[in-house]
């Protein structure tokens, strides 16, 4: 057995011997080592955790940012996919122990997409759907969260009336100012007079989204009197729909595209 120890020990490395420090585990505050894969994974060497991540995109770290689901404060990733990109937030932990009330769990069929009610059954579930995902069965061409998780539902200021998805605020948060759509290849660009946009906390009262405060550049606001702030509903806003471009692409990355990158930077309807 001491002999096979070696010969595999020098054969194979271990996986607390590789990774780079990438976020932190809101569980032990201990940093969570990146392992590109593939499959591309999170591991937490002093728990010897595996947290498998979607594949299909590219993964970046956000700047210290938590997650503001309940009882998780796991710092966040973002995850791009398509070309272009859209890119969406991603909490670790999340994306391995999804909740019912969040919606169908994106990348699972109808049959693994139910969340067991008993407690015991959706930890079974959860490494069950782990099995899956480091077996590199887990190719994820959308946003890697539901819905309706916290995440998403902070940035959503719009229904997608292409799809069965949400517009949601590209978390780049400029200086290009987008929507993308969590369920198709679908990006809102704003117009580039466009200086800067804040997600409020009021909702519309039907459609549930959130609305935006919009300021334009002072010298090419598009608002009557030289205005520059601006409060948008944007589904129902007539003066947005007409000011922005809609672009579809494709799912798929372009290969040039591919591979880890490095930390995330700041950054409807309308002509086609």
């Amino acid at each position: 057995i001491n002999k096979m120890d070696i010969l595999f020990g020098s054969s194979f490395s271990q996986l607390q011997d590789i990774g780079t420090p990438f976020t932190r585990c809101g569980l032990t505050r201990r940093y969570l080592m990146y392992i590109n894969g593939p499959p591309p994974r999170l591991y937490n060497k002093y728990t010897e955790t595996v947290y498998p991540l979607p594949a299909g995109g590219v993964i970046k770290q956000w700047t210290g940012r938590k997650c503001s689901a309940p009882d998780c404060n796991f710092e966040l990733c973002l995850y791009s996919v398509g070309a272009p990109p859209r890119t969406f937030p991603l909490c670790p932990y999340c994306f391995n122990h999804p909740q019912k009330e969040w919606g169908k769990i994106p990348g699972e069929d109808e049959f693994s997409n139910e969340v067991p009610e008993d407690s015991v059954d959706r930890e079974d579930e959860a490494k069950e759907r782990k099995f899956r995902r480091l077996g590199g069965r887990s190719l994820i061409l959308e946003c890697p969260h539901p819905d309706g998780h916290p995440l998403i539902e902070d940035l959503t200021v719009s229904p997608d009336p292409d799809s069965d998805g949400v517009l949601i605020l590209d978390p780049h948060f400029g200086p290009k100012w987008r929507l993308c759509s969590t369920r198709d290849p679908t990006i809102v660009h704003l117009p580039k007079e466009v200086h800067k946009v804040t997600i409020l906390d009021r909702t519309e009262d039907v459609l549930g989204c959130h609305y935006m405060q919009i300021e334009f550049d002072a010298e090419k606001s598009p608002l009557e009197d030289g205005k520059v702030k601006y409060t948008s509903c944007f589904p129902t806003d007539d003066l947005m729909q007409n000011l922005v471009r809609v672009h579809r692409g494709s799912e798929r990355l372009n290969a040039s595209g591919r591979g880890r990158g490095g930390r995330g930077g700041r950054g409807g309807r309308g002509k086609r």
